[in-house]
């Protein structure tokens, strides 16, 4: 191993990369001082573990999609919006390689945890949709978990290869999806 210098945002490059390519289990600091050539007792001085290094690039994770989300939902409303933050996370979710498996490790982390805290202000973006609009026959929090539990099942078998291979097709049936979970917002605005 090299004594080359290092800073925090190359050792975060590196661990996206490798879990963007193999997967969050891959991401050790065996595996990312060999790919950064440096002695894995290196990171200790920027990571106190795994779990704190995973937890920031989580948080990085979430608060891109959140980014995204909250530029492209900029003067929309009702089911345009909903069409338009499950497009956003989707496309984002698909672009992202095996980085969506973060999102199953958030339950790992404490609420306070800067990763939990940054999905739950992507959720509560959603919550805040749901609220601004009349549901025809869920309640807003079986609404919002048959929402997140469409668009992301649907892209993790998407991206296990499950689905058809053409785009275009993918494309028809999470168009379809949308369609089915959309239909349960009525255009009628939500008094409160």
């Amino acid at each position: 191993m090299s004594n080359r210098r290092i800073n925090r945002e190359q050792i975060i490059q590196t661990a996206q990369t490798i879990i963007f390519e193999q997967g969050v289990k891959a991401l050790t600091f065996q595996s990312l001082s060999k790919a950064l050539n440096i002695r894995s007792q290196s990171l200790y001085n920027y990571f106190r573990n795994i779990s704190d290094l995973i937890d920031q690039i989580g948080t990085i994770f979430m608060d891109n999609l959140y980014r995204r989300v909250t530029d492209g939902l900029v003067g929309m409303s009702g089911q345009a919006a909903f069409r338009r933050y499950a497009e956003i996370a989707h496309n984002y979710f698909e672009s992202q390689g095996k980085m969506v498996e973060l999102i199953y490790d958030v339950h790992n982390f404490d609420h306070d945890s800067s990763f939990y805290q940054a999905t739950a202000k992507v959720l509560d973006l959603l919550n805040k949709l749901v609220a601004s609009v009349h549901l025809r026959h869920m309640q807003a929090d079986s609404y919002v978990q048959t929402l997140i539990s469409s668009v992301l099942g649907f892209t993790v078998i998407e991206i296990m290869g499950f689905l058809p291979v053409e785009r275009s097709e993918r494309q028809r049936q999470f168009e379809e999806l949308l369609d089915l979970q959309l239909s349960e917002i009525s255009e009628t605005p939500n008094t409160l």
